[in-house]
């Protein structure tokens, strides 16, 4: 008895951490819409639903409204595997359990490894092809029970790529969270080796996967799948020689530094004793082999590790060149909205100019590939534009440039044409050659502050790098392209650069003007910034452009405005998210939802209601103007040319006092004063 209290007491603890860790923390699913092993006589009798998740909370009296209103049911068995007889009967109660709820699919759980079942055939479910190993967002358990209430039968859940990304990287955030538990005990130099050294692993993976797809997979030659073994010296053995075997690939020998960095920490340098000892070189693998498949993740892999593992002081060091994913992904996806087929005898290029880590270009290669496959256009000869004539990359830090190739191979490629370089006085033959070229389009996050090299532009002088950026970007658009650049609040409001919005607006059709909440770049910075949308006109035309820009001012982005920056996880049931413009998600029906800024982009206008009303954080109703078209001929009436969407869209309103209300308020200080100087 006193074995089996204590199995209990350990899975009751596995469950707890398994809900605040993984589904709440991880999947942002409010807490109290979940409910663990709790009695509802009506539906399930005696037997208690391991965890239950639904879209309204529960307050211990609305048992009707909590079930009939769930999204998902869980039966968790701790320390056991899939298949033997803890699992089969965890199994038998979920067939049991999920018709009594009304629930077409239910899913078993050893809190480690975890499979969703067809209620009906009892079949696994998969997402695009995949099975489902890990528990998901709330969005996803919606589209599953959406998708097989409409077919009892259905197996295979097909989803476009915003719901892809969203399985893919719950998928992979479990996996690190596991990670990290291995990591507590490893003394990593510091965060930036153990963020190398996981994506460096990881990349050891997705080779194979590489190989296998393109069919080159050599059966003569060791490969990840084979370093596996019993023994844990022969698989540390192992893996060093196949990162051996890897760095003499041309095709990965330019990871060399990454793979060094893993072999290095699991087998010593110079006859020393390894960092990590061979057991947990083991479970790190294990973990890893669980991610698979890594092929066409469709997210930035680096930003999420780095999200995971950085403390506060390694983001303030990566600050000017990481962005946010959900940031990146929208700007990608609103400038290449055109791109929705593939054309052989138009082909075009994207170009970063001060790339990071790869963010946006990530993003750029996910957006174009999805809209080609949704088109039928996805042939042979369009993977191989996107793999090796589409992107480019350029970046001052040669860190940056690695992580980027790699980020880019594990996207799905478009790795080739990264280069280590400064874009604004480049020194290297090649790089000079593409800063030469034109673009179709430019997507950046550029440096902000002091430089050395002087902004190419007649109007100013100045060696500001946003400035000098700003000006590279319209230079290297060929007439006709498109730029989005993430640029502080000084280049639209600062008056002694009128004469360089002038220009910008003689040069360009400046189309859009995003304004991102205070805390978007938070810990590691937060300046005002902006993302500005523009179009390169004819340089024989230099007339200031006619159409009017859309100005949009984002309140919340889904993660709280402080600089701890976590998701605040509320949500409207009914209308996707509360205090989220940017993501897109799925309704209480099932079906997948644009997020509010791609549904509002260059039409939204709230001027005829005087606002938009919403609910802030702290539970507060908000009205204020957040959107429309602003005339050029009102810039043009504002003595510096302000393109501040603030300032047209909520103008600061003086407060007036008589003066004998001055007189009395300056009475009390006076007195105040008097108080305190006694």
């Amino acid at each position: 008895m006193a074995m089996k209290n204590k199995q209990k007491k350990q899975e009751a603890l596995s469950v707890s951490r398994l809900i605040n860790e993984v589904l709440v923390n991880q999947l942002s699913i409010p807490f109290r819409q979940i409910v663990n092993d709790t009695t509802f006589s009506k539906y399930t009798g005696s037997k208690r639903p391991d965890i239950l998740i639904s879209e309204f909370e529960y307050d211990g009296t609305n048992d009707k409204q909590y079930i009939e209103n769930l999204v998902a049911y869980a039966e968790a068995k701790d320390d056991c595997v899939i298949g033997d007889k803890d699992w089969e009967d965890a199994k038998k109660q979920g067939i049991i359990k999920s018709k009594k709820l009304n629930l077409p699919y239910f899913i078993v759980t050893n809190c480690k490894k975890t499979i969703f079942y067809n209620s009906k055939n009892l079949n696994e479910i998969s997402l695009n092809g995949n099975p489902i190993r890990e528990f998901q967002t709330i969005d996803i358990f919606r589209l599953i029970k959406n998708r097989l209430t409409k077919d009892a039968e259905l197996t295979n859940i097909l989803t476009n790529v915003d719901s892809i990304s969203a399985i893919s990287e719950a998928i992979f955030n479990k996996k690190l969270w596991e990670l990290a538990n291995i990591y507590r005990g490893i003394n990593f130099k510091d965060n930036v080796q153990k963020i190398d050294f996981t994506i460096g692993f990881i990349a050891l993976e997705y080779f194979e996967e590489k190989e296998i797809i393109d069919c080159k997979k050599d059966n003569s030659k060791i490969y990840w799948s084979e370093c596996n073994d019993t023994n844990d010296t022969k698989l540390v053995g192992n893996i060093c020689a196949y990162i051996s075997n890897l760095e003499q690939e041309t095709s990965f020998g330019e990871f060399k530094n990454l793979m060094d960095i893993v072999k290095n920490l699991i087998s010593g340098i110079n006859g020393e004793k390894p960092l990590i000892s061979k057991k947990d070189v083991k479970l790190i693998y294990e973990t890893i082999d669980g991610m698979k498949p890594l092929h066409g993740t469709g997210f930035d892999l680096f930003g999420a590790v780095y999200e995971m593992f950085a403390n506060a002081k390694e983001k303030k060091d990566f600050g000017e060149y990481f962005t946010r994913r959900h940031y990146t992904h929208i700007f990608s996806k609103l400038l290449l909205q055109d791109e929705l087929f593939f054309n052989r005898n138009r082909k075009f290029n994207i170009i970063d100019p001060a790339c990071g880590t790869g963010g946006f270009l990530t993003e750029s290669f996910k957006v174009l590939k999805n809209n080609w496959e949704k088109s039928g256009t996805l042939d042979e000869n369009a993977k191989k534009f996107l793999s090796e004539e589409c992107f480019y990359g350029i970046d001052v830090r040669g860190e940056n440039i690695s992580r980027t190739r790699l980020n880019m191979f594990l996207v799905g490629d478009g790795h080739t044409n990264m280069y280590n370089d400064n874009s604004l006085q480049p020194q290297k033959k090649n790089t000079t050659k593409l800063l030469n070229k034109k673009y179709q389009y430019v997507l950046t996050n550029p440096p902000y502050g002091n430089g050395t090299i002087k902004a190419n532009t007649s109007s100013i002088s100045s060696t500001r790098c946003e400035i000098a950026f700003m000006c590279k970007i319209v230079e290297l658009l060929e007439i006709g392209g498109k730029a989005c650049i993430i640029i502080p609040d000084g280049v639209l409001e600062n008056p002694t650069l009128k004469k360089l919005r002038y220009e910008l607006l003689e040069k360009c059709n400046i189309d859009a003007i995003i304004s991102l909440p205070k805390f978007a770049f938070a810990p590691y910075t937060k300046e005002k910034t902006y993302a500005v949308f523009v179009t390169k006109r004819s340089e024989e035309t230099t007339k200031i452009q006619s159409k009017p820009i859309w100005m949009y001012i984002i309140d919340n982005d889904g993660l709280a405005n402080s600089d701890k920056r976590f998701p605040t996880k509320l949500r409207n049931n009914r209308n996707g998210w509360m205090h989220d413009e940017i993501s897109g998600w799925v309704s209480p029906e099932g079906e997948e939802m644009p997020g509010l800024l791609e549904s509002r982009w260059l039409c939204f206008d709230d001027k005829d209601k005087k606002g938009t009303v919403w609910i802030d954080e702290k539970g507060e109703r908000i009205s204020l103007r957040k959107g429309g078209n602003i005339d050029i001929a009102t810039i043009l009436n504002d003595n510096y040319y302000t393109l501040l969407p603030e300032y047209y869209l909520r103008p600061y309103e003086a407060e007036y006092i008589t003066l004998q209300e001055f007189d009395k308020k300056l009475s009390d200080i006076i007195v105040s004063l008097k108080k305190v100087l006694k």
